[in-house]
């Protein structure tokens, strides 16, 4: 989920392969229209569905934002908590198992690599117009086959 002004984005990357040579086959971005957080929400929720409905995914993982949204009170913040919450709950409800969550602080700990090397692999997959947090929550994925 990346906050884009008043609407946030969804930007996914589905991987195929192993951990140490894992593949890009296919990403998208999913946008809302809607300035309010309760229908930015359920507008990613319904665009997500069939995408996730259309094919047969082992895994599925999100990089979750990683701070709390209560501490500063921002509607950017609340409203990518939101979106998270309704990502997260079409993941699980298509896959029928737990999806992954990865925060950016410990990723590589959780990944099972060293941090240089996760954000090698991170920049050479992003390097295909692949966004990076995508990558990331799909390497979480991939490592937790």
């Amino acid at each position: 989920m990346v906050p884009g002004g008043k609407n946030p984005r969804l930007h996914a990357a589905v991987l195929e392969g192993t951990l140490s040579e894992p593949r890009v086959v296919y990403n998208f971005e999913l946008r809302t229209a809607s300035v309010d957080p309760s229908e930015q929400a359920v507008d990613l929720a319904r665009h997500l569905s069939p995408k996730i409905d259309s094919a047969l995914y082992e895994r599925a993982g999100i990089r979750v934002a990683g701070t709390t949204p209560v501490a500063r009170r921002s509607k950017v913040a609340f409203s990518r908590a939101h979106c998270e919450g309704a990502v997260l709950f079409v993941l699980r409800e298509a896959l029928g198992k737990p999806v992954v969550i990865i925060e950016p602080v410990g990723a590589a700990r959780t990944v099972g690599l060293k941090k240089t090397e996760l954000d090698a692999l991170v920049e050479r997959l992003s390097s295909k117009g692949v966004h990076s947090d995508a990558v990331l929550a799909a390497l979480a994925a991939l490592a937790d086959l």
